[in-house]
């Protein structure tokens, strides 16, 4: 009996663990509704990669079908890192506070499509109507046509946009790699 209970401690404990451990590496997941990006993900990727030296290890996700559901799914799992999606998609998230303002990292009158009023999270009481969200212009989103990976892998519609979630594990880290995406 106590050599069970002991093995049953140490199962526990390892996957308490295994639970703390964080998420390991960096996500982009893609999805458009005009199209299926799942063709281009492995070359994608490499290419990323290769730009980004060993760390962080990239992996790209795809979305072979177009499904409101699913983005709103990925979005409340909190496990990606950069989102690219439609348009339409990324202001209504954007609207509700969901992306990271990126101006002070990319050009707004570059990437002008990408400029839009969203809410953004600030001290509690401190927002709108005294909640903790105020509406504010900034760059949200990347037009996916200007960043030059997706041209080298001839996918670049001009339907989709890249845009950090608020849920991003490193803002600093998720702008680095949207920048080599458009670089």
């Amino acid at each position: 009996m106590k050599r069970f209970l002991g093995l049953a401690v140490m199962v526990s404990f390892i996957f308490l663990l295994a639970g703390c451990g964080g998420k390991d590496g960096f996500t982009v997941f893609i999805i458009d509704n005009q199209g299926n990006p799942s063709g281009i993900s492995e070359q994608l990727q490499a290419n990323l990669q290769k730009k980004l030296g060993e760390e962080p290890k990239v992996e790209i996700i795809t979305s072979a079908m177009y499904d409101v559901q699913k983005i709103m799914v990925e979005y409340a799992a909190g496990s990606h890192d950069i989102f690219i999606l439609p348009e339409n998609d990324m202001k209504q998230y954007g609207q509700n506070g969901s992306n990271v303002p990126l101006d002070d990292t990319f050009d707004v009158k570059k990437y002008e499509r990408g400029v839009f009023e969203g809410s953004v999270l600030v001290e509690k009481g401190k927002g709108d109507d005294g909640s903790d969200m105020k509406k504010e212009t900034h760059l949200y989103g990347i037009p996916v046509e200007d960043m030059q990976m997706f041209k080298d892998v001839n996918y670049a519609p001009s339907n989709l946009f890249a845009t950090i979630p608020l849920s991003a594990a490193n803002t600093d880290e998720s702008k680095k790699v949207l920048k080599a995406l458009t670089e």
